[in-house]
């Protein structure tokens, strides 16, 4: 079980969006933008000196599915037992980490993608289950919606509320699927989703504001077909397709939770949402801080009463407030741990730096969109917070 003792963890960004961008050309696999695929097992011997136990890494499915017939395993199997057996990592396994397929052209928009998402789960499990015994079927799905959905940044390029509700239909019904067989297959999921939203002192906006928080914790109540604390928005739900018969659907198919994941970013989970001279909405980054994410927890845990863990912090470019960060945020986890609420693991991620997903829609070399989070850098040169890890997971143990 996960739940034997506290997990000290990292990850690597594995954002994967297939399909050219229609302007630019360009692809967001981050594996390649970090040259991750060659030099995936320097990464794992060099970061396994810190003495973590778990990794969060994920399947690049756009290309172990070319194809709609077509399968190519010969990256993941060199990977996933190697992180297994050789390096001695719990892996939780990401299925998706956003991007579908580029052979599925509407993407979640597909009638089929809730049965295509199944088959590939369904061959992971066949081909890797002996090694894994946790999976989150899908990472942040408000994320995939707001970007597929409501921006039009990723396919299917749809935008506002109406795209928003049309891709998470798509995705809740896959996550659906998949949990399912996972947890057959003896696989605890680890469903993941942001924990963030909007804060505002403008009475005017106290309801959008509310929305936008409600926004990143929805999928949690469509997974499992508990919609209790949803009712006020349903006339909203109902206003951008999202029906009465969608919800029967979800809770018809309704799954537990084994471990939540929380993904918290003290620089930019929250936004200040204010007033423009033009009377619409802009939206800042929020800085918050421990006793913030102290709160998300112990809110979590009060809704859905279920383990959890940190799946994703970081600080991005500001050193001096990435050390301080990684101190006092995993202190605060740890504590709340030891203090018999059941949050189980922190995981540092990306610990790799990346490159921002604005580079996919812009024009520039990749170079220009360089996203400091991690505890080294893009050529593996490392910056004080591994020693500062190290010594965290050796002096307070698990």
């Amino acid at each position: 079980m996960f739940q034997d003792r506290f997990h000290w963890g990292f990850g690597i960004e594995d954002t994967f969006i297939g399909d050219p961008h229609p302007v630019t050309g360009k692809v967001l696999d981050e594996y390649e933008l970090t040259d991750h695929y060659r030099l995936w097992k320097e990464d794992f011997d060099r970061i396994g000196t810190i003495g973590l136990d778990s990794v969060r890494w994920g399947i690049p499915w756009y290309r172990v599915q070319p194809e709609k017939n077509k399968w190519d395993w010969s990256f993941t199997d060199q990977v996933i037992p190697y992180i297994v057996q050789e390096k001695k990592l719990h892996l939780v396994l990401d299925l998706m980490h956003y991007g579908v397929p580029t052979w599925m052209k509407q993407a979640y928009l597909d009638p089929d993608y809730p049965q295509y998402v199944e088959e590939y789960t369904a061959r992971v499990i066949e081909r890797y289950g002996q090694y894994l015994r946790f999976a989150t079927p899908y990472n942040e799905p408000h994320t995939a919606c707001e970007f597929c959905g409501n921006r039009g940044e990723w396919p299917p390029y749809l935008s506002g509320y109406h795209g928003y509700f049309d891709v998470l239909k798509g995705v809740v019904r896959g996550t659906q699927r998949q949990t399912k067989l996972l947890q057959k297959a003896g696989i605890q999921c680890v469903q993941v989703e942001c924990s963030g939203g909007s804060l505002t002192r403008d009475p005017s906006l106290s309801e959008l504001a509310d929305f936008e928080c409600v926004q990143q914790e929805m999928f949690f109540y469509f997974l499992t077909g508990d919609f209790a604390g949803l009712e006020k928005w349903f006339p909203l739900f109902e206003r951008y397709g999202l029906t009465e018969s969608d919800l029967k659907a979800f809770e018809a198919q309704r799954c537990t939770i084994d471990i939540m994941g929380i993904n918290f970013y003290p620089q930019f989970s929250y936004q200040n949402l204010s007033v423009q001279p033009d009377g619409k909405p802009v939206r800042t980054n929020c800085q918050l801080w421990t006793e913030d994410l102290k709160q998300k927890i112990l809110n979590r845990y009060a809704r859905f009463h279920c383990p959890m863990m940190i799946t994703e912090t970081s600080v991005r470019d500001d050193e001096e407030m990435k050390k301080r960060w990684l101190q006092e945020a995993s202190r605060t986890v740890f504590e709340l741990y030891q203090n018999q609420i059941p949050v189980y693991g922190f995981f540092w991620f990306p610990i790799i730096d990346m490159y921002d997903w604005e580079y996919r829609i812009h024009e520039g070399p990749k170079e220009d969109f360089k996203a400091r989070f991690g505890f080294y850098n893009q050529q593996r040169q490392a910056n004080p917070c591994v020693e500062i890890y190290r010594s965290i997971v050796k002096e307070v143990g698990r």
